[in-house]
């Protein structure tokens, strides 16, 4: 039999399994959904925050009215009751609260209690609400000085202004500019070095550890067909026509290369249509990805080798993938973590191939990165392969039957 056939052959076995390719689509499909609609609220380009007014002035509306104009937040004007929903569905980043008599306060300068600000338990951007939402308060604040020592100085000549005067007069400073500025500007800097640590948003890692644990368990259940083979006798009957075992073995390799790679893109594109979540980025990071594939289905063909019955394979995949998954990284980030664990997720595929991703999504065009990890991967794989053919080929391998 040639290679094409050999490969279409094997595709339509496995999907005639109902039951395998729900296990090895339907539940990535469902996790991309899951991952795809946190990445949504990770990727956003604001900060979503609930206020809510208790006070209702033209001041507290002034405030909100400028807080609303801050360039990268978005505010949700609500009741307190529904701030604190949107805060327990993570929906916002925080809510705002001004207590009744906010106006009040803010005229004789006593700032106690009177904001509330609650955050939500995932954010990390709190402190910079705070600051900016702070510093809009102070600039109220700083006008009805004015206007308050104003009052005192002209006190004795009777010809008062009004505090809509000063405050208007104290906004002049603020516009078109505010009266104080800081411009950042870069010094020297250097692109990271390949081996510096890169953080990436922690649903992101995940998703992509996830991706990465299913596709080698998928890719372990689907070289069954090895053990399935040697047990029968098809083996024995393949290798006594020359060159035969060579093309089942490839044609073989190529289908479960094709659906790891099915896998890949029903879960890409899922998160892309549905969240407009770009999951892998850069040619760079496709490459790599290939490059794993082509190692775990190397690995996959490896241990079904040496296994004499599909049952056994079937009861070790699980076991290898989340194992090798979880010392990889698949179940959590890379960043943060010891330079120990670093070394020690180094010793999977999975790991590899993180380490590529994260160090990817913070640079696309690292060419280093995906040199360094197609090497080791491509590398890992033609040794893999080499190892399953020659076990397969063995004459105690082909003697195994029943």
């Amino acid at each position: 039999m040639t290679f094409w056939v050999i490969f279409k052959n094997r595709l339509k076995i496995i999907f005639s399994d109902k039951l395998f390719i729900a296990a090895v689509i339907l539940i990535p499909l469902a996790m991309s959904l899951i991952m795809g609609y946190i990445q949504r609220r990770e990727k956003l380009g604001y900060i979503p925050v609930a206020v809510a007014d208790e006070d209702q002035t033209d001041v507290t509306r002034l405030l909100i009215e400028r807080f609303s104009d801050v360039e990268g937040i978005q505010v949700t004007l609500t009741g307190r009751d529904q701030a604190l929903k949107l805060i327990r569905e993570e929906s916002v980043e925080a809510a705002i609260i001004l207590y009744e008599g906010f106006t009040k306060r803010l005229y004789e300068g006593d700032f106690t209690e009177i904001v509330e600000i609650i955050k939500s338990p995932s954010t990390v951007s709190v402190d910079l609400l705070e600051e900016i939402f702070a510093a809009e308060v102070i600039r109220l604040r700083g006008a009805e000085f004015a206007y308050d020592w104003l009052q005192d100085s002209l006190k004795a000549h009777g010809d008062l202004p009004s505090r809509q005067e000063v405050w208007a007069w104290a906004e002049r400073y603020w516009e078109p500019e505010p009266l104080m500025t800081i411009k950042y500007s870069v010094i020297a800097s250097k692109p990271k070095d390949i081996s510096d640590r890169v953080t990436i948003p922690p649903f992101a890692a995940a998703s992509l550890g996830i991706l990465v644990l299913f596709v080698m368990l998928a890719l372990l259940f689907g070289s069954g067909w090895v053990c399935e083979e040697r047990s029968n006798g098809t083996l024995q009957r393949i290798a006594s026509s020359p060159g035969a075992l060579a093309s089942v073995f490839a044609g073989n390799a190529a289908a479960l290369f094709a659906l790891g790679l099915m896998q890949v893109l029903v879960f890409a594109l899922v998160q892309k249509l549905c969240f407009d979540v770009v999951m892998l980025s850069g040619i760079g990071a496709w490459l790599v990805l290939a490059d794993y594939l082509i190692c775990a289905v190397a690995i996959s063909m490896f241990l079904a080798s040496f296994f004499r019955t599909a049952a056994q394979l079937q009861a070790v995949a699980p076991v290898f993938s989340i194992v090798t998954g979880f010392l990889g990284g698949c179940l959590w980030n890379l960043a943060g973590i010891p330079e120990e664990l670093m070394s020690i997720s180094r010793l999977t595929p999975q790991g590899w191939a993180l380490w590529a991703f994260t160090a990817l999504y913070a640079n696309p065009d690292d060419s280093r990165v995906v040199y360094t990890a197609a090497g080791v991967l491509l590398g890992a794989a033609v040794l893999l392969f080499l190892l399953a053919y020659r076990g397969l080929a063995s004459k105690k391998s082909l003697s195994v039957q029943g």
